[in-house]
């Protein structure tokens, strides 16, 4: 399904004359889910991150680290058909897309509402050959992971309070490797855990699996990683949003969404 529709989007700009100036982006925003049910609802994720540890929902490399690509004819020639292994969010494109429209990315308002600044950095010069290498040497994952040269940082992860109401939030689900199907998967969501409360520190480029975990090994490097993230944690934007209501559903056709009374 999604080889053919990319297929006839990429016809009609063909056809119209526009494919030279279009700058296509295929990017997933997670890694695949390996949930068994009843995590949430009678669904089972039906994905296999294998070899990379987790899935969806937690912080391991099988959840965050994701493909993507860039083509069309806006794509300079010689950065055609080439790869980059340079570290870059998802959050990124903001500024990129910016950068390349010529546009101002910094948020007015909400610096004079005092609001932290965004996140997204220009990766154009990285992506179009113009650097060799980019500007993102961390990445800030969650309130409980961070991600700072070639080391990552666990301190747990957000659990499904419906499912997990009695379990702490230094739990970090997915433990391990498997595809999200069968008995095996539901088995294995609700116990394959690990307990990062004290911080668990891997080296993902040279261990990509997260396999050694570096905590004992290297005191000082993962007490510099937990000072960083919770100075880093200091700009999270978390607005009151209200309590959850059902009512959400009931507001708009057929999807969830926000409102006001």
């Amino acid at each position: 399904y999604m080889d053919e529709s990319m297929s006839e989007f990429i016809a009609a700009f063909q056809r119209k004359g526009m494919y030279e100036n279009t700058l296509v982006i295929l990017s997933s925003d997670n890694g695949g889910p390996i949930y068994g049910k009843g995590l949430v609802g009678s669904d089972q994720g039906a994905a296999n991150n294998i070899p990379l540890r987790g899935g969806k929902l937690s912080d391991w490399e099988g959840g965050i680290r994701v493909n993507a690509f860039i083509s069309g004819g806006f794509v300079p020639v010689h950065q055609r058909g080439t790869t980059m292994d340079e570290y870059m969010h998802i959050a990124d494109w903001y500024a990129t897309l910016c950068d390349i429209a010529g546009a101002d990315p910094v948020d007015k308002k909400a610096k004079e509402a005092n609001l932290p600044p965004i996140d997204s950095m220009n990766m154009w010069p990285l992506l179009s050959g113009q650097k060799s290498k980019g500007p993102r040497e961390e990445i800030h994952l969650s309130e409980h992971a961070l991600i700072s040269g070639k080391y990552k940082l666990l301190t747990g992860g957000g659990l499904p309070q419906a499912q997990f109401k009695n379990i702490t939030s230094d739990i970090v689900l997915f433990d391990g490797y498997w595809p999200g199907w069968g008995n095996q998967a539901t088995i294995k969501t609700f116990i394959k855990w690990k307990n990062c409360k004290h911080g668990c520190l891997y080296n993902i480029i040279d261990d990509p699996f997260e396999k050694d975990n570096l905590a004992t090994s290297e005191p000082d490097l993962l007490g510099k990683m937990i000072a960083r993230l919770a100075d880093l944690n200091k700009s999270v934007f978390r607005p009151d949003r209200g309590i959850e209501t059902i009512e959400a559903c009931t507001k708009w056709p057929g999807y969830y969404g926000p409102f006001v009374e």
